[in-house]
């Protein structure tokens, strides 16, 4: 049997800490939470820890959110971060998880939800890879609404002389041009932003805004420096690309954003800040790189599906289950 209960103040919440310290994943640290009650975001957090009531142990935990919509009262998991769902104690198997996952469905019932949405990261996240967990929710009653698809590469793999011969030749074409380097130190309005400009006039070109402010992504990197990583390229001394790394746990990294300038598109910054940022997670332990999602709610983005591919990244979906709890 599963015991649920609602952890008032992660921050304060030894429980959550600790299981957080033996199986570490970053958008479940207050720490990167925080940026939404700092600025004001409005999200009513909702979030979970799973007992064993045998043991007394926490077996699982959840962050998630509780709003209002038209389909009445519903728990996300999560809004605000890319991806969340249920953080599992190590070793724990399909057993456990059909268990933590009935008596979840419980507590939604027993606290009047009409909906529950749980967004989660491909499976390969997981400590050791494979889809028991997702079995568990579909033979929960959960269904899978929707589906992006993340370019993956697995940095065990990963050898620059493997990429594709034209994305080589480019590469070493360029290369004798662009210098890359992190950006350490604490951030201030000033330094960062030619930097943060990079971004905004990147996604600007898309019809799109960053998904954090400069404001936000200032606090965050001062926040969390260990965790968020800025790289940049240069050309002749001038900012010609940017990357933003989100280091999720010791084996999964993250690349958040990677915008180029367009005055230096053609002298290829963007690719060898990507190839420069592979190679830095590689030699720093990492297992897995993902460079994010190639599709939009439109569909797939084949060219950009194309450019991760020459990078040997492969394609991994992330899900979203949705359960309706009242018909």
């Amino acid at each position: 049997m599963t015991e649920v209960t609602k952890a008032v103040d992660i921050e304060n919440e030894i429980e959550w800490k600790e299981f957080l310290r033996n199986q570490y994943n970053l958008f479940f640290d207050h720490r990167f939470i925080s940026y939404h009650k700092v600025f004001g975001k409005g999200i009513n957090f909702h979030s979970l820890k799973f007992r064993d009531s045998d043991t007394g142990k926490i077996a699982a935990i959840m962050l998630g959110s509780e709003k209002q919509s038209g389909d009445g009262k519903v728990f996300v998991s999560c809004d605000g971060v890319s991806f969340a769902g249920f953080l599992w104690k190590k070793k724990s198997d399909l057993l456990n998880f059909i268990d933590v996952i009935g008596g979840f469905k419980e507590y939604l019932l027993n606290h009047d939800f009409d909906k529950c949405i749980i967004r989660t990261p491909p499976f390969i996240y997981n400590k050791s890879p494979n889809e028991e967990s997702e079995y568990a929710l579909l033979k929960s009653g959960f269904e899978v609404s929707s589906v992006s698809i993340s370019n993956i590469i697995d940095l065990n793999e990963f050898e620059f002389m493997k990429i594709s011969e034209t994305k080589k030749r480019s590469i070493k074409k360029s290369q004798k041009d662009i210098s890359v380097s992190i950006i350490d130190g604490e951030l201030t309005q000033e330094n960062f932003k030619t930097y943060y400009s990079i971004l905004r006039d990147n996604r600007e070109l898309k019809n799109v805004s960053p998904t954090h402010s400069f404001e936000e992504l200032i606090y965050l990197k001062n926040t969390l420096p260990d965790e968020i990583i800025l790289f940049e390229a240069r050309i002749r001394g001038e900012l010609a690309a940017i990357c933003v790394l989100f280091s999720i746990n010791k084996d999964i990294i993250l690349n958040f954003y990677l915008a180029g300038s367009e005055q230096f598109k053609p002298e290829g910054a963007a690719e060898y800040i990507l190839l420069k940022t592979i190679e830095w997670s590689k030699e720093n332990g990492y297992r897995y790189y993902d460079i994010g999602t190639s599709d939009t709610n439109e569909g797939l983005i084949s060219g950009l599906f194309a450019f991760k591919k020459k990078f040997l990244a492969n394609g991994f979906l992330r899900k979203t289950y949705e359960l309706k709890l009242k018909q």
